[in-house]
């Protein structure tokens, strides 16, 4: 077993893939299908051509955040992914919502998701998968080493690389490819770990049920005026004409011993929150994120984090915590 320092280094520094497995992945098809998805995701679907995706929210009509969704569309049908978590609630949510000339099929069990991410990715799939999308947000039906696939190229705000579907039976195929390829298979944990210093907030994780896109720092998601009302739209405009009482945040902490999950936030010496995740990085230290009021929430802010007679002093910092012009780590671990 590969462990996970290597796993991670090849994420960060290489190439690695991770299987997503579990993720619920739905087709929408049908005359009306385009119309759906507008109606019910916060995405504009007249401004997103053929060939490309866009990643938006699927809203309570509190707009309390139901979950994230990814939106590839093709010539003649639409595919929604979903974490795995939110697999069920989400099919639900699309079928009670279904209107007109619609074909709804969870096609989660018969697609393979493979996620390819490093600043290698494009170097080391060059000669085997064409055609190649060029841009962020590209998605391609492509060949990669003979293996029929959909190729999405990720977007400008996270790490450099590649989502792939192919049918489940290709599955191990597709992963003997990128293993040849100096693609390294990685386990959850290391993915997990570089999500974290990307600052990617999970619904359920560091989006609290209640919590509305304000809140949780996702209101690039909401598209504004785009003709159709989409559950949650009143309610959203509610909220941001109040404003938020307090928002998701970054925080660090210096030294090597990490606070616990759940353990209480204070600031100035009122409790504000709790510690939602928390990680140690191998590249910027120990991250976090909280909730904070939005009277604290600047960077640079100081916390202090209290468990157990144990106390931590942190500092308010910018989400993501990384980007893609921060340095991997050498063979020794050191940036």
């Amino acid at each position: 077993m590969i462990d996970l320092m290597t796993q991670y280094q090849a994420l960060t520094g290489g190439a690695g893939s991770w299987t997503a497995e579990g993720y619920g992945q739905f087709e929408v098809s049908g005359v009306d299908a385009h119309a759906l998805v507008h109606r019910i995701t916060t995405a504009d679907i007249t401004l997103l051509p053929p060939g490309r995706f866009v990643h938006a929210l699927l809203l309570r009509d509190d707009a309390s955040i139901l979950g994230r969704v990814t939106i590839h569309r093709f010539p003649d049908r639409l595919m929604l992914l979903v974490e795995r978590e939110q697999r069920k609630v989400v099919w639900e949510y699309l079928v009670e919502r279904k209107r007109g000339t619609v074909r709804l099929r969870d096609i989660s069990d018969d697609v393979c998701a493979v996620v390819v991410r490093g600043p290698a990715s494009a170097l080391r799939l060059a000669r085997l998968l064409e055609p190649m999308p060029e841009e962020g947000g590209d998605l391609t039906a492509a060949r990669l080493a003979g293996i029929d696939l959909f190729a999405a190229r990720a977007t400008l705000d996270g790490p450099e690389g590649f989502d792939f579907y192919c049918r489940t039976r290709d599955r191990a195929s597709l992963e003997s490819v990128l293993g040849g390829a100096a693609i390294m298979p990685v386990e959850e944990s290391a993915w997990e770990l570089m999500r974290a210093e990307w600052g990617v907030a999970r619904v359920g994780i560091e989006i609290d049920p209640e919590d509305t896109p304000v809140e949780a720092m996702l209101e690039s998601l909401v598209a504004e005026g785009k003709g159709a009302p989409f559950p949650g739209e009143v309610a959203l405009a509610s909220r941001r004409r109040t404003g938020a009482i307090k928002r998701l945040a970054g925080f660090t902490i210096r030294g090597d011993e990490l606070p616990p999950v759940d353990t209480p936030v204070r600031v100035g010496g009122h409790l504000v929150d709790r510690v939602r995740s928390i990680v140690h990085s191998p590249r910027v230290g120990i991250i976090g994120v909280t909730a904070l009021p939005t009277s604290a929430d600047a960077v640079g802010t100081p916390l202090v984090i209290e468990a157990d007679g144990r106390s931590w002093t942190a500092e308010v910092a910018r989400r993501p915590f990384v980007t893609r012009r921060t340095p991997a780590l050498g063979a020794q671990g050191i940036p």
